[in-house]
């Protein structure tokens, strides 16, 4: 019985018409970004702002493409158990100073309020661990961000 559970679970896994699809990088980070802007419970508009001005710029998309691409992370991080679906396909993407870019980003959207809520540093520091960043350049991203006023 469990050796037939297990075939079928690693078919499901492997197949490509279970209907899983891998999310793109760009979805990902927008993914990231969105649980960012929820962990404290409150969906602030500058927080918004800042995601789509990091998306629509770090990405080159258009107003409306950045738009869509937020709401697909809306609806991916809906349906995530957790953040290793996101960061483990951004860890395969982008090398180390893409990854400490893109924890920057998320400093600058964390920051966009006005106020760092604990959740949300706490958020970051997993994501860092997560993306492989070391302290020392966790620390860097925050102070740079904190230094670019975004």
């Amino acid at each position: 019985m469990l050796k037939s559970l297990k075939k079928l679970w690693q078919q499901a896994v492997e197949s490509p018409a279970s209907g899983r699809k891998a999310h793109s990088l760009e979805l990902c980070v927008a993914a990231l970004m969105v649980e960012l802007m929820r962990v404290d419970g409150k969906m602030e508009a500058a927080e918004q702002r800042q995601v789509l001005k990091q998306l629509q710029q770090g990405f080159e998309l258009s107003a409306q493409a950045t738009r869509n691409l937020l709401g697909e992370a809306r609806l991916a991080t809906d349906q995530a158990l957790d953040m290793h679906q996101f960061t483990s396909r951004i860890v395969k993407g982008f090398s180390t100073e893409e990854r400490v870019d893109i924890l920057h980003q998320l400093w600058c959207v964390a920051m966009a309020d006005g106020h760092v809520d604990p959740y949300e540093e706490q958020l970051l520091r997993r994501v860092a661990d997560l993306l492989g960043i070391h302290h020392r350049r966790y620390i860097e991203a925050k102070l740079a961000a904190g230094d670019s006023g975004e």
